[in-house]
């Protein structure tokens, strides 16, 4: 076997076993902040809301700052953008995972052979 063909088929399976733990530690993280219960995301407190109504031409003009349920509504928008964000973290592990285990296993079973 040329050295060339042994060089790719390890660095192949260095980059896609570094793939497989990358995944799994994002992985793992993501479990113990869910088990453990931990916030995952921060996000800066609200600024208070001054909800003096402005007036154009003798007409108020309502403003979605001035909403009485505005605060409500964000950290439910907030809290429902973290959920939908770890499960995209979740995602993103196992698609590491999975395709990262044929690929790794695949070349290092050829370059075990061919050594």
């Amino acid at each position: 076997m040329t050295w060339i063909k042994k060089a790719y088929l390890y660095v192949v399976s260095l980059v896609s076993l570094i793939i497989i733990m990358v995944g799994a530690i994002t992985l793992l993280n993501m479990g113990l902040k869910i088990l453990l219960n931990a916030e995952e995301y921060y996000s800066y407190p609200m600024m208070a809301v001054n909800c003096q109504v402005p007036v154009e031409k003798g007409v108020a003009v309502k403003t979605t700052e001035c909403d009485p349920d505005y605060q409500i509504k964000q950290q439910e928008y907030e809290k429902k953008n973290q959920q939908q964000q770890r499960k995209r973290d979740i995602a993103q592990s196992l698609a590491m995972i999975i395709v990262g285990t044929p690929v790794f296993y695949y070349h290092w079973k050829l370059a075990r052979k061919e050594a």
